[in-house]
């Protein structure tokens, strides 16, 4: 079986062999600096309960601080048709923030050769986020809607990474429409689900890099002793190859330029539950689907939503395990012109705790975020948003913390953008 990591040689070999040509070269940056007030639990990148990125303390507290991002982009193309892209990002947190200040966030090759006028291919090979996202769809992997991405993209960007061969297949039909046909083959991705399980929905908009660890909840199954005490104390990596299993994804879309597009996928990472250096494998797959309709110029809807399960340890009677089926879902409005852009976004999650040992980890709740935009100068963003979580984390309170995870933040971020 050839693996995601020699697939993705491979495909190297076969670009720098492509057609030669003066090499060019491009730099994408965001820079950001946000001022925010937030209320809510401490975050879970301090190694609290709380569900955003900011947290005060105890549920009703308040904190209004500081925070900034930096993500860098190199694209290099090659040839006529291979390019190689690479995404950096830099964290501007605090010292109690848990996570790596910086690292890589994708880097891949891309080979796309034109058959006929009608007909393309497109080759990715490296580390890559699944091109799922119709929420995430600005350069570097940012959102032109909001700057706190929805759960499920959250969680995306957060556990959700492909290391391997992309495939697709774009063929245009009739006078307009496109039709993608995609798979991939991936591995560095075993641990995903471990958020999701054990600290449960959250939202942001920070990447994990590769190799990075981050906390998890202080529940008392993850202490020494604990049911699941042989993970790591510094918490998950979520990209990391444990089992060597290779996992797969399929995607399908359609679209018609400017009006409409409507897609679905699956993933399946093909975990096998067992541990290894001191994480689990996770056994991950979910369904997505998706719509994006334009009304005029000016009007946009954005729907995505998503379902599967993810699980760890034997699953047989008396073990203990981690079995859970999860659903989320998002559907925002978004109105631009003349640089200014207005955004309203619902977001809807569950999970339910389908094992019955340990912990409980299911949980239901739901998120609202208005934002609104400026852009005076095509380098210059300025904006404002307004973001409320109301869910109840049962885990908590079964490790004698507080189940109110509900959350409100306020912030203000100018953006440079090149």
């Amino acid at each position: 079986m050839v693996r995601p990591r020699e697939a993705a040689a491979a495909l190297v070999l076969l670009g720098l062999a492509g057609p030669a040509r003066s090499q060019s070269v491009e730099v994408h940056g965001v820079a950001a600096g946000r001022i925010f007030a937030v209320e809510g639990q401490t975050s879970w990148t301090e190694g609290g309960y709380g569900r955003l990125t900011e947290g005060a303390g105890e549920a009703f507290d308040g904190l209004a601080g500081l925070r900034g991002r930096l993500h860098l982009g190199l694209d290099l193309d090659l040839s006529e048709t291979v390019r190689l892209h690479a995404h950096g990002t830099l964290q501007g947190e605090p010292s109690s923030s848990r996570g790596q200040l910086g690292g890589l966030a994708e880097a891949f090759l891309q080979y796309q050769p034109e058959l006929t006028p009608r007909t393309t291919l497109r080759f990715r090979g490296g580390l890559f986020f699944p091109p799922t996202s119709l929420e995430n769809t600005d350069r570097l992997w940012q959102s032109p809607y909001t700057v706190t991405l929805s759960a499920l993209n959250t969680w995306i960007g957060e556990e959700v990474r492909l290391a391997g061969l992309d495939a697709q297949l774009q063929r245009k039909i009739g006078r307009e429409d496109r039709l993608d046909l995609a798979g991939a083959a991936f591995g560095v991705n075993d641990p995903a689900g471990a958020l999701l399980a054990w600290r449960g929905w959250a939202q942001g908009d920070r990447l994990t890099t590769l190799r990075e660890s981050l906390p998890l909840p202080p529940l008392v199954t993850l202490a020494p002793g604990g049911a699941f005490g042989d993970q790591r104390a510094d918490g998950t990596v979520p990209l990391d190859e444990l089992d060597e299993h290779v996992g797969w994804q399929a995607r399908i879309r359609w679209s018609r330029p400017g009006r409409a597009l409507a897609q679905a996928a699956f993933t399946d990472n093909l975990g096998d539950r067992k541990l290894y250096r001191g994480q689990y494998s996770w056994a991950t797959r979910f369904a997505q689907a998706g719509v994006e309709l334009h009304f005029g110029k000016s009007l946009t809807f954005v729907a995505e939503g998503a379902a599967g399960d993810t699980g760890m340890g034997p699953d047989e009677p008396g073990g203990a395990h981690v079995d859970v089926r999860f659903r989320v879902a998002y559907a925002l409005l978004s109105y631009a012109a003349k640089g200014l852009r207005l955004t309203a976004r619902v977001d809807g999650f569950r999970n339910h705790d389908r094992d019955g040992t340990a912990e409980p980890n299911g949980e239901e709740g739901w998120g609202f975020t208005v934002a609104a935009f400026w852009q005076p100068r095509s380098f210059v963003r300025l904006g404002i948003e307004y973001l409320e979580v109301r869910a109840e984390r049962p885990a908590a309170e079964f490790s004698d913390g507080d189940p109110n995870t509900d959350a409100r933040r306020g912030l203000a971020e100018l953006r440079l953008q090149f």
